[in-house]
């Protein structure tokens, strides 16, 4: 998946790698949830065209999730972790 076909989702920051490691050198996905409903569809595209950057050897290392829910409502904030547990478990 190229980023320039997917640029109009990307522009919208639904998730980004901030370029940070957490202990154990996996990377740090971060989700900032906001007030306006979070389109799922477009998350989800988002969170695959991220997690498709990183090499091998990086994705080895695993990541660790910031799911940011301060200005989100608490049903879209379970849905982005449910979403989130199936898609590991499916990898997995």
């Amino acid at each position: 998946m190229e980023a320039t076909v997917i640029l109009p989702i990307l522009k919208k920051k639904l998730a980004f790698l901030s370029g940070g490691k957490d202990r154990r050198s996996g990377l740090i996905l971060t989700i900032p949830l906001c007030l306006e409903q979070t389109n799922m569809d477009e998350l989800s595209v988002t969170l695959d065209y991220l997690l498709s950057i990183p090499s091998e050897k990086c994705k080895a290392r695993g990541f660790t999730v910031i799911v940011d829910g301060r200005k989100s409502q608490w049903n879209v904030v379970k849905t982005v972790v449910l979403i989130l547990c199936i898609g590991f478990l499916i990898q997995f």
